[in-house]
């Protein structure tokens, strides 16, 4: 996994991650299984992720409240891998992706700026509270 760097010149810690961009495929393989069927081994496999520290964040790429939605792409999520190699190994495994349903474009990331040290220390907080854990199970269910 990718590793917190700091050095005189950037006094803020840089971390190598990946953007993974995804679309919707237009005319998915005539085998591929239906998108509801792979809402929960999507939410399973993202779930995976984050509990490896992996997963910095992911969503869809939208504004419901302003009926927006991005040329960028349907959804993203950015991993956290030191190189493209990695990050392709663990982003293709997307079920949705693997199953032809969507395209992934996998992007360089070089994360720093920012208080993420705060948002890390609150990450692992809630990872080791009862309560997060129960809200994950929850949004699995969704």
């Amino acid at each position: 996994m990718a590793e917190l760097k700091q050095d005189a010149m950037h006094p803020l810690k840089h971390e190598q991650c990946y953007l993974c961009i995804m679309t919707l495929v237009e005319n998915p393989p005539a085998r591929a299984p239906a998108r509801a069927d792979l809402r929960r081994p999507h939410k399973e496999y993202m779930a995976k992720l984050e509990n490896e520290g992996r997963l910095f964040g992911a969503g869809l790429l939208k504004n419901d409240k302003e009926n927006e939605t991005a040329d960028l792409g349907y959804g993203m999520f950015i991993l956290r891998a030191e190189t493209r190699a990695e990050a392709e190994s663990i982003a293709f495994q997307e079920p949705n992706t693997k199953a032809g349903l969507r395209t992934m474009k996998v992007v360089p990331w070089l994360r720093g700026g920012g208080r993420y040290q705060h948002f890390d220390q609150l990450y692992q907080r809630q990872r080791n509270d009862r309560s997060a854990q129960l809200s994950t199970r929850q949004w699995l269910m969704e």
